[in-house]
């Protein structure tokens, strides 16, 4: 019989190329996530991993062989968790001893403990994930390890908690086979499930049906879903993201000899241009809008100095989310369409009147209005041939208002469609993978539960 539980014990973990979110504890849907942490880790020096920075002991188990892994990683989290290598010396559960280390596996760092350590410590850092799939699974495991032991408290060795996992879109089976096998052998999971983003977005919303547009740091994925299915043959997506914001506002910024002059190599930083984008004051306008005059500058304090910045530039550099500077990259529009007309004819009407933008670079102010100008006049009156393809009702959606906690925060509807989700699903055996089944059929039993 599978042991149920409780949702106060229920864990969310919401995978993503640029940040991973993490809680604990369901039973208030208002709640924010409570761990909101880099997906990056850097690899200490052997002789300072043992030195001068002290390892942690967190219920470390041995890493299996996972299929298909590659070797990059990246800094994310605030402390150190040692790769234990595969060792005869284990417990009945297959976990090494809490106390257990082996010397001669790699040292990971994660998040404010990378960001404060000596350069002269760090051999290496890598991305965890790129493109919204894994770099590097040994990476993932120590990041998911620190994310339960140091930043929710949990102890491996007695873990009793559900977990769902809140993935991107396109994974391969055998990624979530990986997934399962870390999840129920490294982190010892009793119970977990796994779900797509673009699902869990519609989950948040409200919704069952509709067009998911998620932009995110590195890649924004346009996403049709109906009637709770994903239609991964419909999928369309652009490298124009977030990163992309990011360099298009510095090069605007380096171009500005007034704003460039400021700086005492008269060159504009990544990080200052990271921290003008994520500001606020960059904003989308409408055409025919009035146009900032480039002589209007806005102030900005940035490193403990004041700064100026035409508001000119501040308008243009988020504007390529919607039109792209380069004529190689695909107009999201386009791509609106594209996964749109990839589905079943009497489902367009439905996916038009529901759509759903989400992810971390849909902040910009405008953006909404923006898009849905483009769309009213750009690719509904094109497409009129199409009949019952279009609609003349176009509708985007948002949080439900009754969900106070999460108001100013629509583009995390993801993470709250998955902490719905698991008050109802990790409560039933009929959409979890158990331990048991887990041992008894291996990662591909993932493939049989769903909600």
């Amino acid at each position: 019989m599978v042991a149920m539980h409780r949702e106060e014990s229920f864990v969310i973990i919401e995978l993503g190329s640029y940040m991973t979110k993490a809680m604990q504890d369901v039973t208030d849907v208002n709640k924010l996530p409570t761990v909101s942490i880099r997906s990056r880790a850097g690899i200490i020096k052997h002789e300072e991993a043992t030195e001068g920075i002290p390892t942690v002991s967190n219920d470390n188990q041995t890493p299996v062989e996972l299929k298909d892994a590659s070797t990059s990683i990246d800094s994310a989290t605030r402390e150190l968790v040692e790769v234990p290598q595969a060792d005869e010396s284990k417990t009945e559960t297959g976990l090494t001893s809490d106390s257990e280390q082996d010397s001669n596996g790699p040292n990971y760092v994660f998040g404010s403990a990378l960001e404060d350590a000596d350069a002269n410590t760090i051999d290496s850092t890598v991305e965890i994930m790129t493109n919204g799939f894994v770099n590097d699974w040994d990476a993932l495991s120590a990041f998911l390890r620190h994310i339960v032991t140091k930043e929710l408290g949990i102890r491996i060795s007695d873990n009793t908690s559900a977990f769902l996992f809140s993935i991107p879109v396109q994974w391969p089976k055998s990624d979530m086979e990986n997934l399962a096998q870390i999840a129920f052998e490294d982190i010892n999971a009793p119970t977990i499930m796994i779900m797509e983003q673009p699902l869990l977005a519609a989950y948040g919303n409200g919704g069952v049906t509709g067009i998911v547009i998620d932009m995110g740091h590195d890649t924004t994925t346009v996403t049709p879903v109906v009637d709770s299915a994903v239609q991964n043959s419909s999928i369309a997506q652009t490298a124009v993201s977030g990163a992309a914001v990011t360099t298009r506002l510095r090069e605007l910024l380096q171009a500005d000899t007034e704003t460039r002059e400021q700086f005492d190599d008269a060159s504009v930083p990544l990080a200052f241009a990271v921290a003008l984008k994520e500001s606020g004051l960059c904003a989308i306008q409408l055409p025919g809008s009035d146009a900032a005059d480039s002589s209007e500058r806005q102030s900005f304090e940035f490193g403990g100095k004041s700064y100026t910045v035409s508001k000119d530039v501040l308008a243009r550099a988020p504007d390529i989310l919607v039109q792209p500077t380069q004529a190689s990259a695909s107009v999201l529009t386009a791509l609106v369409r594209q996964a749109v007309l990839g589905c079943d004819t009497d489902k367009r009407a439905a996916l038009w009147e529901n759509i759903h933008i989400v992810g971390g670079s849909t902040q910009f102010s405008g953006l909404r209005e923006r898009l849905q100008f483009e769309l009213e006049n750009t690719v509904l009156p094109a497409s009129n041939i199409f009949a019952l393809s279009q609609t003349r009702d176009m509708r985007f959606h948002t949080l439900p208002e009754y969900f106070v906690g999460w108001r100013g925060h629509a583009h995390w509807a993801a993470f709250l469609g998955a902490c719905l989700v698991a008050k109802v699903a990790l409560a039933d055996a009929r959409h979890f993978v158990s331990r048991a089944e887990y041992n008894d059929s291996g990662p591909s039993i993932i493939h049989t539960k769903s909600f």
